[in-house]
């Protein structure tokens, strides 16, 4: 029997059907990680409170109470002047130390706030020369609300122009949340300073600091390409990475660290270089950088081999010697192959639940330095022993051959 989805009354809040859409919620595995995320959003208690009061304030709106002052805040001070201006009996100092109290002193500014109608946001205002300044060029002011996390985005400098430009938006980030910065715009101040005439490193020190809500004003590249669908390619890594100690990364604080076998979403490679990418399993849903495969066997390849192994030890260093790539046999190797074992790809694989256990057989020729493809299962039911799959192989062979070649005798005796 299914279970009744619960129907909101008619003067259900907003902070009603927030609680209960967090009620609803259930896990998907497709989309595993989103549900975890809308679920820790819709939980949080600032936001619920946000809610109420947001409530409260349209419920204001629609009585529409006319308020009997204005500024209550001015009259409680003019009391307190004037209480303090002569002698003050009991009752009159248990007044006084009321009036000057901060928790009144607030709810009379939430008074006048409310009463005054001031709590719609207010955009800043635009500057006088706002058209000299940036040419009639088509200009974007964006505020963003994050909280310590770093916004997302790393900028460069363009050697032409000069100008500063977002160079990437790191996935899952604040930037690429908002969907209002893009690739390829152009930044020219953060919270009304200028950065035109700013190092780059003074540009990330300045958004770094940045708390709260941050107000950029961007003129948006010419041609805004459509944000790329998140990818499906899953690597495993054949090494360490930790990008403190990466002096090549372009941001160190927007690495991803890794280590020797964890399983890692590459989420994009439009960078050659700087792949974007997400621990499989990981709570946290922002992509980092991590070096492509290409630049980190190039790294490898230029890294200086240490001299302190024995001469019958060199050989067996990453880089192969000549007699290893072309094979003492003349069995030359697959041009193809990488020298360097930087990443791993592999495939995710979801058994339904009432799916059989199927038995998963690899079949190639062993190598010295031939890979074996990984499969990650869900389900501990998949776990077999593969070493004697050519053997298997050769087996099921053998038998159907002779199966075979005993008709041909069989056909061959009956006409005889």
């Amino acid at each position: 029997m299914k279970e009744a989805m619960p129907v909101l009354t008619a003067g259900a809040g907003l902070h009603e059907t927030l609680a209960l859409l967090t009620s609803q919620l259930r896990p998907d595995a497709n989309h595993k990680e989103d549900m975890v995320f809308l679920k820790d959003v819709f939980s949080e208690r600032s936001l619920g409170y946000l809610m109420k009061i947001h409530e409260k304030l349209r419920q204001y709106e629609r009585q529409s109470p006319t308020p009997v002052l204005h500024s209550a805040s001015s009259l409680a001070e003019d009391v307190a002047e004037e209480l303090q201006s002569g002698s003050m009996s009991t009752e009159e100092k248990e007044l006084l130390n009321l009036l000057l109290s901060p928790h009144l002193k607030a709810v009379l500014s939430v008074h006048d706030t409310v009463a005054q109608k001031n709590f719609d946001p207010v955009l800043p205002p635009l500057p006088d020369d706002f058209e000299d300044d940036l040419e009639e060029e088509s200009v974007k002011i964006v505020r963003l609300v994050k909280n310590k996390e770093p916004l997302g985005a790393t900028i460069r400098r363009d050697e032409a122009t000069g100008a500063v430009i977002v160079a990437r938006i790191m996935r899952g980030g604040a930037a690429d949340r908002s969907g209002l910065v893009h690739v390829g715009d152009e930044l020219r101040e953060v919270n009304g300073v200028s950065v035109i005439h700013k190092r780059p490193d003074e540009i990330s020190q300045l958004l770094s600091q940045s708390q709260g809500s941050i107000t950029l004003k961007i003129i948006p590249a010419i041609k805004e390409e459509d944000r790329l669908k998140e990818s499906k390619v899953y690597m495993r890594a054949l090494f360490d990475y930790i990008p403190l100690e990466d002096k090549a990364t372009p941001c160190q604080e927007a690495g991803l660290p890794f280590k020797r076998g964890d399983i890692i979403q590459v989420v994009t490679q439009d960078d050659p270089t700087w792949w974007q990418a997400k621990r499989v399993g990981d709570s946290n849903l922002r992509a980092g950088l991590i070096p492509s495969k290409q630049f980190q066997e190039r790294l490898v390849y230029v890294q200086p081999q240490t001299q302190q192994n024995n001469q019958t030890q060199t050989t067996e260093s990453f880089r192969l010697s000549r007699k290893d790539r072309q094979g003492s046999s003349g069995e030359g190797s697959d041009p193809g192959e990488p020298e360097f074992l930087t990443y791993e790809e592999v495939t995710r694989y979801q058994q339904r639940p009432n799916e059989r256990p199927r038995l998963v057989v690899l079949i190639g020729k062993t190598e010295k330095h031939k890979r074996t493809p990984l499969m990650i299962a869900t389900s501990s039911g998949l776990q077999l022993v593969l070493q004697h799959a050519v053997l298997l192989f050769t087996c099921i062979f053998t038998i159907c051959f002779r199966k075979v070649l005993l008709e041909q005798e069989l056909m061959n005796s009956n006409r005889g």
